[in-house]
């Protein structure tokens, strides 16, 4: 049975991904760094579903899903110079692989990047992830928004109700008016604990 994930972008991350424009995620990329976590390490395998997540404004949006179809482990290696060399194909990509790269996660199945799907308050009151150590529930939100992006960092395996949740909204038809593309800002308050760099 296949498992769903998130895994975090930057609001840079994620505004590059819209820029490729209206294709399907085909590719993501694992490493050492909190900016590059490893699939691997975080459990993943073929056929399970990864679901990048971003926030603006306090506010989490699914970007997009991907089925992966391959996972390729390589030595850690400079991720723009990997891709121009070894995987061409991604070069419209390369942006999801800013360093050292050991994984490369070829997908299937992809979703083109979206910035519309914003989760609603209950989705998130009810957002799960779990781990050999349990059941947790997303940190730091209030009325409805995130205080602190520390409890989405990294890669992280969903409830089977929370992948429901998910699936759901990135499967929505985006609305007819055309979503307005959030502002880059850098959130300083959100440096990462040790402790919380994986769950």
């Amino acid at each position: 049975m296949s498992e769903a994930y998130t895994v975090f972008w930057t609001m840079d991350r994620w505004l590059s991904a819209v820029a490729v424009g209206h294709k399907p995620l085909p590719v993501l990329f694992g490493g050492p760094h909190l900016s590059e976590p490893s699939f691997r390490r975080a459990g993943v395998k073929v056929g399970d579903l990864i679901y990048p997540v971003a926030v603006s404004n306090r506010r989490v949006h699914a970007v997009a899903r991907m089925r992966v179809r391959e996972m390729i482990l390589l030595g850690q290696e400079d991720g723009p110079s990997l891709i121009d060399h070894r995987f061409p194909q991604y070069r419209a990509w390369k942006f999801l692989a800013p360093t050292c790269t050991e994984e490369v996660v070829i997908g299937m199945e992809g979703t083109a990047p979206r910035v519309d799907v914003e989760l609603p308050r209950e989705v998130l009151d009810r957002l799960t992830f779990r781990s050999q150590r349990g059941e947790r529930p997303l940190r730091h939100l209030k009325d409805g928004e995130l205080t602190s992006s520390i409890g989405l960092q990294g890669i992280y395996r969903l409830t089977a109700a929370s992948a429901a949740d998910l699936a759901e909204l990135i499967e929505s038809p985006p609305p007819e008016a055309a979503a307005r593309i959030p502002r880059a800002m850098t959130d300083r308050r959100t440096v990462t604990a040790p402790e919380d760099a994986l769950f």
